[in-house]
């Protein structure tokens, strides 16, 4: 990398040059050194200096998470040179490309939390970085510093003189820097590119050329499948392309991001944090156990009364406080809550896919069952299997995709049992329907002297019964039964994905005695029938496996 300077050299008044650190697209950055031995990083920019126009201001910010600017002097070529702390460790960017995979949920939090602090401290200030990148933030003995924040005046200035120049890199860009619009939401949503970075190795916009990557910023929908569940949410708000779905503060994006784990973070120190990011949120106090660890959190509300700050040590850094433990389940929804239509309905597709598989298998072990005692043409085996297979997946099909519709509404389940009469009633006039257009007899199956006296007469088969004789069923009977059986059972809950069980053998017997006990049940193979179309619909519907609630657990711990 060739650089304009060599070491030795003295561009500026007072600073020597010692090495050339990197270039950008505002200029050289160079490790010097001052006449009085300091050591600090200086940035050559292309524009001119103006007290006037007030870029001297950032030299008044100061945060323990910011790159310390010591001052601006005009150079002696037309350009300006920015004096800042230098920043020995390595960049971001260095260290997110030795983890390609991403980094540990703790890891990246404790670095957005460090990242974060720094930028709210440029927004209290009335800056806007424009510019935030992992090649922009440091790290030196654990302190994580945003730097480059100086150049907003830079920028805003080129930008007013006609140059063409980016402003941000492309990666890490809103949509609406496009059209010359430069609020706080432009970081909002930068610190989401990065906290995506962070967890997965890479950014969620790419392409091979920059055309491409600015037209997915504008348009596509971040696919946050390779990010853990507790962080999708934010990165999922930061990244709205309309900048008034943003978080309209780094605070408010701070509280939905889980926090880390210090005792797992490898080298990132704990920030100061912004004061305001508890307000009007209750906190958990930690209280001492005598063995002196936190045993039990004490919930304290936060007052909104003015408090009388109370002196302390300048390296004094308080702890994260953790908020009200909630429960896996809750944290599953919130996850369901932030999918996005065409994930469900790939979600959906594949769950009626699988059933009917299912629906397929247990419609030949029904007709096993059903037809033992009877005999039938091969024809009529063919008639049943395709009756049997082809309610079973109506059926299941039905209930899966009324699931998923209530996926993520956990209550109501009485204005639910009162919706799935409706339901099954449809459901019992195309059993029938199925069964006349197939044109079989549903009483060929019944057999005799085996029911209870409430069975509607019908469907006590005698031993003197033939087909064909006597009274048969009719749609009302259908209509009643399966309504009565999907308003008794609740059907939604076997597709669920946070049921204790994949294949849960006692409910299918459940659904199946209760179908056996109603009063207007074709025996015995509408039982039967009812408890497959349990299994079938288990067998379909989606469901998280032990590492999956066991991390759900770790992240609602966490909060």
């Amino acid at each position: 990398m060739k650089f304009s300077y060599s070491s030795g050299d003295r561009p500026l008044d007072g600073y020597t040059i010692k090495r050339g650190l990197g270039q950008g697209g505002f200029g050289e950055v160079y490790f010097a050194v001052s006449d009085g031995g300091r050591e600090v990083a200086l940035k050559q920019i292309e524009q001119v200096f103006d007290k006037q126009r007030g870029d001297n201001l950032v030299l008044n910010i100061s945060h323990a998470n910011l790159v310390t600017l010591f001052d601006i002097k005009a150079g002696d070529e037309d350009d300006s040179w920015i004096i800042m702390e230098y920043m020995a460790g390595n960049s971001l960017q260095q260290i997110v490309a030795q983890s390609p995979d991403g980094m540990s949920p703790d890891d990246a939090s404790a670095w957005f939390f460090a990242i974060a602090s720094g930028v709210e401290c440029l927004h209290a200030s009335g800056i806007v970085h424009r510019d935030l990148k992992p090649g922009n933030i440091f790290i030196t003995d654990g302190n994580v510093k945003v730097g480059d924040y100086g150049l907003s005046k830079f920028i805003s200035c080129s930008q007013r003189g006609g140059h063409t120049r980016s402003v941000g890199t492309l990666h890490y860009m809103a949509p609406e820097i496009g059209n010359g619009i430069y609020g706080r939401e432009i970081d909002v949503y930068a610190l989401g590119i990065i906290l995506f970075e962070l967890l997965t190795g890479d950014v969620p916009f790419t392409g091979e050329t920059d055309q491409e990557i600015m037209l997915k910023q504008l348009t596509a929908k971040p696919d946050l499948s390779a990010v853990p569940i507790a962080f999708r949410k934010a990165i999922e708000k930061a990244l709205q392309k309309d900048a008034a779905q943003r978080y309209q503060s780094v605070v408010e994006m701070m509280r939905d991001v889980p926090r880390p784990n210090y005792d797992l973070v490898s080298e990132v120190q704990r920030p100061i944090l912004p004061e305001n990011l508890y307000q009007d949120v209750i906190q958990l106090s930690p209280v001492m156990s005598l063995s002196g660890h936190e045993s039990v959190h004490a919930v304290q509300p936060v007052h909104k009364q003015p408090v009388v700050p109370t002196p302390v040590s300048p390296n004094y850094q308080p702890p994260l406080q953790r908020p009200p433990i909630q429960r896996w389940i809750d944290v599953a929804l919130q996850h369901m809550k932030l999918r996005d239509r065409s994930e469900v309905l790939t979600e959906l597709t594949t769950s009626l896919i699988k059933s009917l598989v299912a629906a397929l298998l247990f419609g030949f072990i029904l007709l096993s069952l059903s037809t033992g005692s009877v005999q039938l043409s091969l024809t009529e085996n063919a008639q049943w299997y395709t009756w049997f297979v082809s309610v079973i997946t109506l059926s299941s099909w039905t209930v899966l995709g009324i699931s998923k519709v209530w996926e993520t509404d956990l209550g109501n389940n009485t204005t639910k049992r009162f919706l799935m009469f409706p339901v099954g009633a449809l459901l019992g006039i195309a059993t029938l329907g199925i069964a006349q257009f197939l044109r079989i007899d549903l009483m060929t199956l019944q057999t005799e002297n085996s029911w209870f006296p409430w069975v509607i007469e019908s469907w006590q088969a005698a031993k003197d019964w033939k087909i064909g004789a006597g009274p048969a069923p009719v749609y009302q009977h259908y209509i009643f039964f399966t309504g009565a059986l999907f308003t008794a059972c609740r059907w939604w809950k076997l597709a669920h994905p946070t049921r204790h069980f994949k294949m849960d053998l006692v409910s299918a017997l459940m659904f199946s005695l209760v179908a056996w006990l109603l009063p207007v049940a074709p025996q015995p193979w509408m039982p039967i029938m009812a408890g497959m179309t349990a299994l079938t619909i288990q067998f379909g519907a989606p469901h998280l496996n032990l590492q999956q609630r066991n991390e759900l657990k770790r992240i609602a711990r966490l909060g």
